[in-house]
């Protein structure tokens, strides 16, 4: 956005990566950033927003060149996860971004990290604490979702929640419970009463078993990737509420044709709430109510969740609304994060104990 003759006020954001999840101002390769920039200019929708854009290859070189009116208003943090979450050199993005812009707010992608010492984001949380942010858990944002918080709202007792959904190179990225299906945990927090760690059990399915030898793949995994370094195709895991409810997971990275494969259910006292599509451009919410057999069909459509998100942290970045309006604030996405790490490692002693016990046969 820019001023000018409009009389606007410019609102400045801060793109850090040109990769899948976003483009913009920083990205070592400068040249991919430019070519995204020529598409972006050329797109009457949006150009107005990038006539103006920047590029720049890391963020001291963007702290160099936005001076006085070009200053930041916000960050949209879409570099790798192994960029972030920590105070070490090198991981250490958010500190570099709060170090030369002190007042910038931050829009973070998911998993807030990879790195496995949780002190480390712990301690990126805490120095965060002046500043406004937002992890990219865009389905809280969904009218769906907000009508299951609702609805949920009835209800103290949760029976049992379910989840089914539908990445190779474990040393490249921390696998897809991590990555991918932290959407649906982060969901299930959101949701539901606190979850006992102690509690989670998993078991899952890997390239050793006859089940997870998938027939589509576009590699050959057995020479490509080492045995320690492949992902589970399947992950089940189970636990236990606070509440003395249970929960599960179901995880898979078997489906051969389109878009991901979601359905979220919830089971309470007289309430059956099913989620099915949430990424899609129509989610779909089915409700049996107490006292009803009857299963209400609702479909949301004209909903964007990603809009949603951005609006929330630039309404309170520009004093419009209350931090409130984040549904997903930083030091909330560090328990999201630390249930992915509990199932992955969960799952893998599970593997490891019963591959164990098959070298002993």
């Amino acid at each position: 956005m820019s001023s000018g003759s409009t009389g606007v006020k410019p609102f400045n954001v801060l793109l850090l990566g040109a990769g899948p999840i976003n483009f913009g101002l920083i990205d070592r390769d400068q040249a991919r950033a430019e070519r995204v920039l020529t598409i972006k200019r050329a797109d009457d929708n949006v150009k107005t927003g990038y006539e103006k854009t920047k590029v720049f290859g890391s963020i001291d070189e963007a702290a160099a060149g936005l001076k006085g009116e070009d200053v930041p208003h916000l960050a949209v943090q879409g570099f790798q996860a192994n960029t972030r979450g920590t105070t070490l050199p090198g991981q250490d993005s958010e500190m570099r971004l709060i170090e030369h812009f002190p007042n910038i707010a931050l829009l973070i992608e998911k998993p807030i990290s990879d790195y496995p010492d949780f002190k480390e984001v712990e301690q990126v949380g805490k120095k965060l604490k002046g500043n406004v942010v937002s992890v990219g858990y865009m389905l809280r944002y969904l009218k769906a979702v907000q009508a299951i918080k609702e609805s949920l709202a009835w209800s103290s007792d949760y029976a049992a929640q379910s989840v089914n959904c539908g990445y190779w190179h474990m040393d490249r990225e921390p696998g897809p419970i991590v990555t991918q299906a932290t959407h649906i945990c982060d969901l299930n927090r959101y949701l539901t009463p606190p979850i006992l760690f102690d509690s989670i059990k998993v078991n899952t399915v890997e390239s050793t078993d006859p089940a997870g030898k998938l027939s589509l793949l576009k590699f050959d995994e057995q020479k490509e990737i080492k045995l320690e370094n492949r992902i589970s195709k399947i992950t089940s895991a189970s636990w236990r509420y606070e509440n003395g409810g249970v929960g599960s997971l179901v995880h898979g990275v078997c489906l051969h044709e389109g878009d991901y494969d979601v359905e979220l259910v919830i089971v309470a006292d007289g309430w059956k709430i099913k989620l099915v599509d949430p990424y899609g451009t129509a989610p779909t919410l089915y409700v049996r109510q107490p006292g009803s057999k009857t299963e209400v069909k609702t479909v949301f459509t004209d909903d964007d969740c990603y809009l949603s998100e951005v609006e929330a942290i630039i309404n309170v970045v520009d004093g419009k609304a209350d931090r409130s309006v984040i549904l997903s604030p930083y030091e909330d996405a560090i328990q999201t994060y630390e249930l992915t790490w509990a199932i992955r490692r969960a799952g893998e002693r599970s593997y490891a104990a019963r591959r164990g016990a098959t070298q002993k046969q």
